[in-house]
């Protein structure tokens, strides 16, 4: 029966919820000291990363992680994930071992609480402003330069469940060529069935992600934002049909 599956979801996709705010409460002391009277983003990115482990692994959901090669913690690099559900960010989080920080949309920045600590450690777009937009990846360079790595959903956001790859934007790609940084593609292919928009759809379990080799701007047959765009679009596509097999 139906009704049964949708109640065990329901139920499951509030434990997450509650587990997501219980963890976020106990970390307000030290992300409130890290964000407003010392400031460090990368403590804040640590701390970030432990919140979202804790959240996931309390939700019942374990990562399994695929790496196509070792990254150098020393390095800076632009993490361009495929993005299908709003659990894909803890998931990064949790996952990647290095400072990390989101460009993400201005909307977020406007709830309470949690909106203060967003805006101030994550790089805010207004994505219809173009002159926003352009302000806003000088920015993520600017955190490039500080140590702080970037992830970047190339797709915009969360595409309609019927897509399969959204066509990427060019932002991402062009800061990677500007700043001469590395590009990793990730691809992650069980989010949308294990935590789709319908809130009545979800379950706990093992989700795969594959964190691919790092594509060096310099290496490309031809250094250009397009050339570098379909490099990382048909990885994670051809990636995205091997795990459907």
């Amino acid at each position: 029966m139906k009704w049964i599956g949708y109640l065990l979801s329901s139920l499951w996709r509030l434990w997450f919820l509650l587990m997501f705010m219980l963890v976020f409460i106990l970390f307000i002391p030290c992300l409130f000291f890290f964000t407003a009277i010392v400031k460090n983003e990368i403590i804040v990115a640590k701390l970030t990363r432990y919140w979202s482990k804790l959240t996931i692994y309390l939700s019942f959901i374990f990562p399994k992680v695929e790496w196509e090669e070792k990254l150098n913690k020393k390095e800076q690099y632009i993490f361009c994930p495929n993005h299908v559900s709003t659990l894909d960010i803890p998931l990064i989080l949790a996952v990647l071992p290095m400072p990390l920080q989101y460009m993400g949309k201005v909307e977020i920045a406007k709830i309470p609480l949690f909106g203060y600590f967003y805006k101030n450690n994550t790089v805010v777009v207004h994505r219809a402003n173009k002159r926003d937009a352009y302000g806003a990846f000088l920015k993520a360079g600017d955190k490039l330069k500080k140590g702080i790595n970037m992830c970047i959903f190339p797709e915009g956001g969360i595409p309609k469940t019927d897509v399969f790859l959204k066509k990427f934007k060019n932002g991402s790609f062009r800061l990677a060529i500007d700043q001469n940084i590395k590009t990793v593609p990730i691809t992650m292919p069980d989010s949308k069935s294990m935590f789709p928009e319908q809130y009545f759809k979800g379950r706990p379990g093992i989700v795969r992600i594959k964190i691919h080799k790092p594509i060096d701007p310099n290496k490309l047959t031809e250094k250009s934002i397009e050339n570098l765009n379909t490099s990382v679009y048909n990885i994670i596509f051809e990636q995205l049909k091997n795990y459907e097999q």
